[in-house]
């Protein structure tokens, strides 16, 4: 028992548990330290001003009794006061002396105290006077009418340390332990698979020292390692490292150092046959990272790499490790498409290959399951262990994973068909909200089909330049009754299928990168009808929408420039809309592109605000121009039991009124919504009360007939009546 205990304490494992264990203790002691420190401090600091708030008030109350030299009143009020837990004492004097009221109608009035200090220095310097001793914070007001006409004093129970630190350290601790004791199992589990190889290398460098090339060879260790050195030669350790070098340029992503997508092509291939040979069934698990993107925008791709190296470990650790095919020599051998599919084979008791295909894609196959269930179970595994921040080089970073899910045979009996399910499912996760798991289904393929056939259409819609066209909603400027700007829409007008609405063409842009050039198209569209609404005469400003793509290109605003130049649109005209996630994903980038477009003259209108991140102290920092009220709200102006909504529109346009900023409600569609939103200084509506989206003729004659004097006159007359 003792050689067992000195042999563990001799470990790693030991000195692992050990280190994290008492970075534990200390960080736990610091925290403990700080925060009762802290919380002590606060607790007094906020005793001293409600002692100095509370005897400010009071004072105030007595001023009023002292000219009327109502004593039985100042006694009840002084007398409530004493009842007041935290209160020790208090004392009301005139200037003269002439008598002491303490709260007590059992004490006398004319009963001489010892005189109190704070209350001398209160009446001598006509202002507040407090001092703390200890346990007693004492707080002298002056009480002033037309002079100095007495004092009032109030003793006040200081909280002690030892109140307020016991509290503390408890509940620290109830958090902690747990916490410490888990980080010490955790160690523990960790330990164990650093160790566990350890174990097993005896038995193989007596192997490899007969001659067995192939044998698992596990990692490093204090004691063993000299073992190994024993038992392998020079020339084999050579020899294969040689090997390992070659199949790892062949089948081993260099990031993760996790099998590529040629490793898994074959493995996956032979699953697949293996099952419809067995008639048994097994799934491929195609996860994505939620987010990735924006880590490499906004970290860099070295941390990007890292990344992508924790996310791997964290998969791993998720699969059970037995059941794994990672990169080593007799894997990688036994995956060649040749090799005869033996029941008995090492290949056929794996279960799990884990693999990235590049890129944040990963994938996983189970070889074989019993029902659905199985690889729901492992996908929601995945995404709890995601979950978790990750820690790379001191930036805490969040991502989330989606995951498709395809069930082989039934879903596809070939690498690619499967592996284009469980693709498809994926990006059915992604739509779903992202961070969850979907499986195939016929209706996704149905839905991938129609998707891809909108993609080419529009992709040749675009070169084409003569399906697209904007359409254009009219502002109406709530001061003056006259529309003073447009809102520009897109339109698809398919030679076959007649209009496509946005909603169905739009996220297939995202997804397919055809939102640049859609966007682009867009904006020079729009900025040639400025120049056209200009030689008509009309005086109206364009806003058009700018998509997330078009928002992280750095050269947005050489490109808007560019479009300006070649158009020759008044850049005073333009309005540029972006959400309120757009502007806080990356708030340093956002605040660039919009200073350098704003010096143009271009306006900015922050869009569907209320519905996003709604971060007041990052967007208060942004020059916006404008502020666009989302729909969801203008459709509660129309209830009367709509309270709260009403109370969310106020508080939007007196929050833009004191920024300076204009606000458009978008989305009004009755009278009744209009003059709430004209009454509580809405600077612009728009809405189908008004008119819907027209094409340019359109929108034109719609603005003649409405500027027409008689016709304004009209509806403004019109709109009060119905008031």
């Amino acid at each position: 028992m003792a050689g067992r205990l000195r042999a563990f304490a001799d470990s790693i494992r030991f000195r692992v548990v050990l280190l994290i264990s008492a970075v534990a203790l200390t960080l736990m002691a610091a925290q403990l330290i700080t925060d009762t420190f802290h919380e002590t401090r606060k607790a007094q600091e906020q005793r001293l001003d409600e002692a100095l708030s509370m005897t400010n008030v009071v004072a105030r109350s007595l001023e009023k009794q002292f000219e009327f030299f109502d004593l039985s009143e100042i006694e009840e009020i002084l007398a409530s006061v004493r009842t007041r837990e935290s209160v020790q004492r208090v004392l009301a004097i005139d200037t003269n002396r002439t008598f002491f009221l303490d709260g007590d109608t059992v004490t006398p009035t004319l009963m001489a105290v010892a005189d109190i200090p704070e209350q001398s220095l209160a009446m001598e310097k006509s202002e507040a006077v407090y001092s703390v001793d200890g346990r007693v914070v004492t707080v002298a007001e002056p009480l002033i009418n037309g002079g100095v006409i007495g004092s009032l004093m109030i003793q006040y129970e200081n909280p002690s340390f030892n109140e307020i630190a016991f509290p503390i350290i408890l509940a620290n601790l109830s958090s902690s332990v747990p916490i410490l004791l888990l980080g010490i199992l955790l160690a523990l589990m960790l330990s164990r698979q650093i160790t566990a190889p350890l174990s097993r290398l005896s038995k193989s460098a007596v192997a490899v020292s007969e001659g067995d090339l192939d044998v698992e060879l596990p990692i490093e260790g204090p004691n063993e390692i000299r073992q190994l050195g024993n038992s392998v030669s020079s020339m084999v350790k050579t020899l294969k490292q040689n090997i390992e070098q070659i199949y790892e340029l062949a089948y081993v992503d260099r990031t993760t150092q996790l099998p590529n997508r040629e490793f898994f092509r074959k493995e996956l291939s032979r699953a697949i046959k293996r099952s419809v040979r067995q008639k048994s069934t097994g799934a491929l698990l195609f996860v994505d990272l939620d987010g990735f993107k924006r880590v490499n925008d906004t970290h860099g791709h070295d941390i990007g790499d890292l990344l992508l190296g924790q996310f791997s470990d964290r998969l791993a650790n998720v699969l059970r490790a037995e059941d794994l095919i990672g990169y080593d020599t007799v894997t990688l051998k036994t995956g060649a498409d040749d090799m005869p599919i033996d029941d008995g084979s090492k290949a056929q008791a794996q279960k799990q290959v884990l693999a990235r295909l590049g890129g944040d894609e990963f994938t996983v196959l189970l070889s074989e399951i019993r029902e659905a269930t199985d690889a729901a179970t492992v996908s929601q595994r995945i995404i709890d262990a995601v979950a978790e921040p990750f820690d790379i080089d001191g930036s805490i970073i969040h991502i989330g994973a989606s995951i498709g899910i395809a069930a082989f045979p039934q879903d596809g009996s070939d690498y690619q068909t499967i592996l284009k399910s469980a693709d498809m499912a994926m990006y059915q996760a992604k739509e779903d909200g992202k961070n969850t798991y979907r499986f195939f289904s016929a209706e996704l393929n149905a839905e991938a089909s129609k998707k891809a056939e909108i993609e080419h259409d529009l992709r040749l819609a675009i070169e084409a330049n003569d399906q697209l066209e904007l359409y254009y909603q009219p502002k109406i400027e709530t001061g003056s009754s006259m529309p003073k700007a447009a809102e520009a829409l897109i339109r698809w007008k398919h030679p076959e299928k007649g209009m496509i609405q946005p909603l169905e063409f739009i996220r297939i842009a995202e997804d397919c990168g055809l939102i640049l050039p859609l966007g682009k198209w867009v904006l020079e569209e729009a900025c040639r009808q400025i120049v056209r609404f200009d030689k008509l005469g009309l005086d109206i400003s364009i806003a058009v929408n700018i998509s997330t793509a078009q928002f992280e290109r750095p050269d947005l605003a050489r490109t808007v420039r560019e479009v300006l130049d070649a158009t020759g649109a008044n850049p005073e005209m333009l309005e540029l809309e972006l959400t309120e996630s757009m502007a806080m994903q990356n708030p340093a980038m956002a605040l660039k592109h919009i200073q350098a477009l704003k010096n143009l003259g271009i306006r900015f209108a922050i869009d569907d605000f209320g519905t996003g991140y709604s971060n007041l102290s990052q967007l208060s920092k942004m020059p916006f121009d404008v502020f666009k009220i989302d729909r969801s709200f203008v459709d509660m102006l129309t209830n009367d039991d709509q309270e709260h909504g009403k109370a969310i529109v106020r508080t939007i346009l007196a929050m833009a009124n004191s920024l300076n900023y204009q606000t458009v409600a978008e989305g009004v569609e009755t009278l009744e919504q209009y003059q709430f939103l004209v009454d509580h200084g809405c600077t612009m509506v728009q809405g189908y009360y008004f008119a819907r989206p027209l094409p340019e003729q359109e929108f034109v004659d719609w603005y003649t007939a409405w500027s027409k004097k008689d016709a304004a006159d009209a509806r403004i007359v019109e709109l009060k009546k119905r008031a």
